[in-house]
C-alpha cells in the first residue's frame, strides 16, 4: 500500500513542526487486543516528520492485533523516549492531553451515520445535511472530507498553525453554528484540543467487518485564512462564549420515568467536584456511595453521571455502597442510561425531578424552587490571563543583569558614570522563594556548561559568612572579605524583592503528592511539580535527603537491572518491584502506612537485589535503602519528607533487629512524626506521609508483632508477609548480575521522574483507577473490614505493575502477580486463626486466664466449699478448705467447689497482665463479655484463717455453664 490518501491527509490537518519551532510531536495512535487486557489496548508513536508518521502507520498496520488508527489534531509538547529491548531502535511514545497541546491547523466536524436521533442514516443523507449547514451559517467549502467507516469528518484546514488558546473561541463557535442549524454532529469532538481522529488508508474495525477510512470527495487545493474562517464564525464567537451553551426545547412525550423534568443540553462535559459543591444530592452521592439510595435515586445518579467527566468512574462513585451494588451491575445501568441518554436525546434532570424522586438533601438546597437543574449552578472555573514577567523583574534597583545572566551592582561614580561590579562571578536566574521553611532558590550555570539549582536557606543568608559556606558547599566560589559582603548585601536585597512578589513564593513539601486547599494539584519529585497544566519548581527540603533522591544517570541502567528480576517471573519479588511505583498510590486507599514483609532462612534468594532495584526507582539504591544503625528519629524525619516515596529496609538478621523493627514499624505505620520541641523552644512542625513499608528478613516477624501487640490482632492486620522461595528460571551467572546492578549506583532516579510526571498529570484517573481496582478486590476476597490493609496493599502493589508495564517500565505478568496477592491473603487469614492475641476469641481469652491461674495454684490459690456473699461476720467453720492450704503464702486467688465462684485479687491480677505485657483493661473487658465476671469490693478468703486483713477489688466469676467450669476439677 503506498498510504498516498494518508501521506496527503496528515499533511495538511496536522501542524507539523517547522525549522526554529519549539520541539513538537505529531502523535498517531492506536488500539489492539491482547489476551491480558479486557479491552483493546493502546500504543503508538510520537512522530516528528511526516515519513515517520507514515513508517508508524505501516508498523501498525503489520501487527495482527491491531485494530484502529488514529491521529492526535493537535502537536503535542512531550512524548516520552524509549529504546527497543531487541534492536536498540530508540524511539517516541505518545503523551496526548489538552495541557500538553502546541498548536492546532484546522478545524473539524464529527457526523455520525448511524440510526437514532443524534445521527444520519447514510452518509449521503449527512452530506445533503452539511450542505443546508453551510449555506445557512455561511461557512465556506470545506477542504477536505473523511469517510470514517462509520460517519463523515470534515476539515477546514488553515494556512497557519494556532496555538489552543486562539484555535478555542474558533472551535466554540463552529459547535455554536452546528447547535443553532440543526446539524447533527459530536460537538465535544469539535472543540477538543487532542481529539484523535481516523487516517485515511486504515481500517475501522468496531463492528465486525471491517470498513475502509477514505478521503471522500474533492479537495480544495488551498488552505484557508484564519482571517477568513473568522469571518464566517464571528456571527457565532459571541454566543459560544455564552455558558452553558443553549438549551434546547424540554423533552416531551419520551417513555421513561426520569424525563419528566429533564432539559436536554449539550454543554460541555461538568467537573463532578464542581457540581458537589452545587449541589447536595451529587454531593451525598459521592460522599456516602449511594448507601441509602432508593433505586430510582441510583438511577438518576448514573444518568448524572453520563453528563459529567470521568463518567463511568462517577457512576461507580456514586453507588459502591448501595446495598444492590455490584461492579457488573452499575456497568450495565450505566451503558443503558448513556444509550437512553443518546437516543432519547435525555438530558440534565432537573431539580424538581431530584427531589420528587425522593431526594432528602434537596430540602436544605439553596436552588430549590428555582426551576432549574443542578447544572445550571455549576460554578465556572475561572479564567485568567497570565502575561510573561518583564525581563529583570527580579534585580533590585542599584543593581542590574546582563546578557550572560551575571548580577552587577551599579557603583556610580563622581563624574556621573556608573561602574559594574559583579556581585557573583556565576549566573543568577529564575529566582524563587520556598516557603516553610524559607529558602532562596536560584539556578546558576558552574560546572561544563550545565544548570544547577542553589538552595540557600533564610538562616545561612541572613547570616554573616553563611552565604559564602552555602554556596561552598554547593560547589561555588565565592571570596571572603567585601566580595562576600557584597554577595550578602544582593541577597538580602533580592529576597526582599521576591517577598513583594508573591507569585515567586512556593508552598510545597519536597517529595510527594503536593496538596493546596485540601486538594491534590500535582506530584513533587525531582525540583518540580508534576501537573495536569505543566511542570514548575519545587521546595528542596533537606539537603542530605535530596541528595539521595535527585535523579542521576539514565534511565536505561535501571531497566536493565529490573529484567533480572521480571525475566524470572517470581511474583514475591515482582511485588517488591511494584511497590515501588505502588507506594504514592497509598493515599488514595485511605490508609496512613501499609507494610509489606519479605522473608526467607535461605541466602541468595533475591529479596536483596529486589529491594536495590525498587529503591533504585526513586533514590540512590544504597544511600537511602534504610537500616537498623539509623537512629528512629531520623527516620521519622526522613519519611516526614519523602512522604509518598516508599521506605526500603534490607538485613533484618538477629531476634534484637527485628524486635527493633516491629517497634518502628508501629510509629512509621501510623502516618505522622511524633510532636517535638524545636531548639527555640517552638513547637516544630509533624511530618506526615502515605506510603509503603518494605523489609527483608530472615524470619517472619508475625511472632515479634503478635508479642509487640498482645491484646489484639490489629498489628497482624497492619502486616501483610509473605515468604520468597527459590526461583527456578531466569537466573544469570552472578559476575554479570553483579555488573549490571553495580551501574545502579550512578544511575537512578529517573524511572521515578516519569512516573512522577506520569501521576502529576493524571492523578484524577489514578485515583478512579485505585478505587475501582480495590472495589474489584475487596468483592472478590469478600474483604472484611479488619482486612482493609490488605486489600489496600494487593490494590497499590497490582496498580503499581499495571502503571509500570503501561508505561514501558517493566514487564511484569499482571494476573500472575494478582493472584500471588491473593494466595498471601487467604494465608494471612490463616495466621490470623492461629494467633493467641486475638481477645474476641473466647478461647485466647480463657488461655491467659488459665496462665495465670496455673502460675498461681500452688501458693496463692485457696479452695474452699463456699464463698459467702451474704454480708455480716460468717459463723465459725461456716466455710471450709477443701484442699491442702499447707504450702500457701499470700492468697490471690479463691475457687469455691460447691458454690461454683472464683475470686481473683484485681491489683494482682492487673500487675501479672502489666509484667506479661497484656492490657488490663481489653483483658477485663473480655472477661465480662465471655464470662460475665464482675468487679466487687470483698475480702479473698473470707471465713477462714487465711483472710486478707481488709477489703479490696476483686474480680468474681461464676463459673457453673462456662468452659471454666474445668477449673474445679483441678489438682
Amino acid at each position: 500500500m503506498t498510504f498516498d490518501h494518508a501521506r496527503e491527509y496528515l499533511a495538511r490537518v496536522v501542524p507539523w513542526p517547522l525549522e526554529g519551532d519549539a520541539p513538537a510531536y505529531i502523535n498517531v495512535h492506536w488500539t489492539f487486543v491482547s489476551e491480558k487486557y479486557d479491552r483493546p489496548g493502546w500504543g503508538g508513536r510520537a512522530c516528528k516528520s511526516l515519513n515517520e508518521a507514515i513508517k508508524a502507520i505501516e508498523f501498525a498496520l503489520k501487527g495482527e492485533d491491531t485494530r484502529d488508527i488514529y491521529v492526535c489534531m493537535s502537536s503535542q509538547a512531550q512524548a516520552q523516549q524509549k529504546t527497543s529491548k531487541a534492536k536498540g531502535f530508540t524511539f517516541y511514545i505518545p503523551i496526548r492531553s489538552q495541557a500538553n497541546a502546541v498548536a492546532l491547523k484546522a478545524l473539524f466536524l464529527d457526523i455520525d451515520c448511524k440510526a437514532g436521533p443524534n445521527g444520519y442514516p447514510d452518509q449521503k443523507a449527512a452530506v445533503a445535511a452539511l450542505s443546508e449547514f453551510l449555506t445557512a451559517s455561511g461557512m465556506p467549502r470545506p477542504t477536505m472530507h473523511v469517510a470514517s467507516g462509520g460517519g463523515l469528518h470534515v476539515y477546514w484546514t488553515l494556512d497557519r498553525a494556532l496555538m489552543p488558546l486562539e484555535w478555542k473561541p474558533l472551535a466554540m463557535a463552529l459547535a455554536e453554528a452546528t447547535k443553532k442549524h440543526g446539524l447533527k454532529c459530536d460537538t465535544q469532538c469539535t472543540i477538543d484540543s487532542a481529539r484523535i481522529l481516523r487516517i485515511p488508508d486504515t481500517f475501522n474495525r468496531k463492528q465486525d467487518k471491517p470498513r475502509p477510512v477514505r478521503l471522500a470527495g474533492s479537495r480544495l487545493d488551498f488552505d484557508y485564512s484564519v482571517e477568513r474562517i473568522t469571518a464566517a464564525l464571528s456571527p457565532f464567537i459571541d454566543a459560544a462564549e455564552a455558558p452553558p451553551l443553549p438549551l434546547r426545547t424540554p423533552l416531551v412525550n419520551v417513555n421513561d420515568e426520569l424525563s419528566a423534568g429533564i432539559e436536554s443540553t449539550r454543554a460541555e462535559p461538568a467537573n463532578i467536584a464542581r457540581l458537589a459543591e452545587a449541589c447536595p444530592f451529587v454531593s451525598e452521592a459521592l460522599a456516602t456511595g449511594g448507601k441509602d439510595f432508593t433505586n430510582p435515586l441510583w438511577n438518576l445518579t448514573t444518568l448524572i453521571a453520563t453528563f459529567c467527566e470521568d463518567d463511568n468512574a462517577n457512576a461507580h462513585r456514586m453507588a459502591n455502597q448501595h446495598p444492590g451494588y455490584s461492579f457488573e451491575s452499575t456497568n450495565e445501568l450505566f451503558e443503558r442510561k448513556q444509550k437512553d441518554k443518546d437516543e432519547k436525546g435525555l438530558g440534565w434532570p432537573g431539580c424538581r425531578t431530584i427531589s420528587a424522586t425522593g431526594a432528602s438533601a434537596c430540602s436544605t438546597c439553596p436552588h430549590a424552587g428555582k426551576g432549574k437543574t443542578p447544572f445550571h449552578f455549576v460554578a465556572k472555573p475561572h479564567k485568567t490571563i497570565t502575561t510573561p514577567q518583564p525581563q529583570n523583574w527580579d534585580i533590585p534597583n542599584g543593581y542590574m543583569r546582563d546578557p550572560d545572566g551575571i548580577v552587577h551592582k551599579i557603583i556610580v561614580q563622581q563624574d556621573g558614570s556608573n561602574e559594574l561590579i559583579p556581585v557573583l562571578t556565576y549566573p543568577m536566574t529564575d529566582p524563587w522563594l520556598q516557603k516553610n521553611p524559607w529558602i532562596l532558590n536560584f539556578t546558576t550555570t558552574a560546572h561544563k556548561g550545565s544548570s544547577q539549582q542553589i538552595a540557600m536557606p533564610f538562616a545561612d543568608a541572613l547570616t554573616q559568612g553563611g552565604c559564602r559556606s552555602t554556596l561552598s558547599r554547593q560547589g561555588l566560589a565565592l571570596l571572603p572579605g567585601r566580595a562576600s559582603q557584597m554577595f550578602e548585601e544582593f541577597i538580602v536585597s533580592w529576597i526582599q524583592k521576591l517577598q513583594a512578589a508573591q507569585s515567586s513564593i512556593v508552598n510545597s513539601a519536597p517529595f510527594g503528592w503536593n496538596i493546596k486547599s485540601g486538594k491534590i494539584e500535582g506530584f513533587i519529585y525531582g525540583g518540580q511539580i508534576w501537573t495536569p497544566a505543566g511542570a514548575r519548581p519545587s521546595a528542596v527540603g533537606d539537603q542530605v535527603i535530596a541528595a539521595s533522591y535527585t535523579p542521576t544517570g539514565d534511565a536505561d541502567a535501571w531497566k536493565n537491572a529490573a529484567e533480572l528480576i521480571t525475566d524470572q517471573e517470581r511474583p514475591a519479588l515482582n511485588a517488591i518491584i511494584a511497590s515501588a511505583f505502588g507506594a504514592p498510590l497509598v493515599r488514595f486507599t485511605g490508609q496512613s502506612g501499609l507494610m509489606m514483609s519479605t522473608y526467607s532462612a535461605a541466602s541468595g534468594i533475591g529479596k536483596t537485589t529486589a529491594l536495590k532495584v525498587a529503591q533504585a526507582v526513586w533514590g540512590d539504591p544504597i544511600k537511602a535503602m534504610q537500616g537498623l544503625s539509623d537512629t528512629q528519629l531520623s527516620v521519622l524525619n526522613k519519611i516526614g519528607q519523602i512522604r509518598s516515596l516508599p521506605l526500603y529496609w534490607d538485613e533484618l538478621k538477629t531476634e534484637d533487629d527485628t524486635r527493633k523493627f516491629v517497634n518502628l514499624m508501629f510509629q512509621l505505620t501510623s502516618g505522622k512524626e511524633r510532636s517535638r520541641m524545636s531548639s527555640d523552644v517552638t513547637q516544630r512542625s509533624v511530618g506526615t506521609w502515605q506510603t509503603m513499608l518494605v523489609s527483608a528478613s530472615n524470619e517472619s516477624i508475625i511472632d515479634y508483632v503478635v508479642n509487640r501487640t498482645k491484646m489484639t490482632t490489629a498489628g497482624v492486620f497492619r502486616t501483610f508477609e509473605y515468604e520468597v522461595e527459590r526461583g527456578m528460571k531466569g537466573q544469570i551467572e552472578g559476575a554479570e548480575a553483579d555488573q549490571i546492578l553495580s551501574k545502579l549506583h550512578d544511575n537512578y532516579g529517573h524511572v521515578g521522574l516519569q512516573y512522577a510526571q506520569f501521576l502529576g498529570e493524571n492523578f484524577e484517573q489514578v485515583e478512579i483507577d485505585v478505587a475501582e481496582f480495590r472495589k474489584q478486590i475487596s468483592i472478590e476476597v469478600k474483604a472484611q473490614n479488619d482486612e482493609r490493609f490488605w486489600t489496600a496493599a494487593i490494590t497499590i502493589i497490582c496498580m503499581g505493575a499495571r502503571y509500570a508495564n503501561r508505561l514501558g517500565f517493566t514487564a511484569i505478568d499482571e494476573d500472575e502477580l494478582k493472584q500471588f496477592m491473593l494466595r498471601t491473603l487467604q494465608g494471612m487469614r490463616e495466621q490470623i486463626k492461629a494467633q493467641p492475641n486475638d481477645m474476641a476469641n473466647v478461647t485466647n481469652v480463657e488461655n491467659v486466664l488459665a496462665q495465670y491461674l496455673n502460675a498461681m495454684r500452688a501458693r496463692h490459690t485457696l479452695w474452699t466449699d463456699i464463698i459467702l456473699i451474704a454480708k455480716g461476720r460468717p459463723a465459725k467453720d461456716a466455710v471450709k478448705v477443701v484442699r491442702d492450704a499447707s504450702k500457701l503464702e499470700d492468697v490471690y486467688v479463691h475457687i469455691a467447689v460447691n458454690s461454683k465462684i472464683m475470686r481473683i485479687s484485681s491489683t494482682h491480677f492487673s500487675d501479672w497482665l502489666k509484667e506479661k505485657g497484656y492490657s488490663r483493661h481489653m483483658f477485663t473487658r473480655a472477661l465480662e463479655k465471655d464470662f460475665s465476671s464482675k468487679n466487687i469490693v470483698g475480702r479473698i478468703g473470707g471465713g477462714t484463717q487465711y483472710a486478707v486483713a481488709s477489703n479490696e477489688y476483686l474480680i468474681e466469676i461464676h463459673l457453673a455453664g462456662t468452659s471454666l467450669a474445668a477449673f474445679l476439677e483441678g489438682e
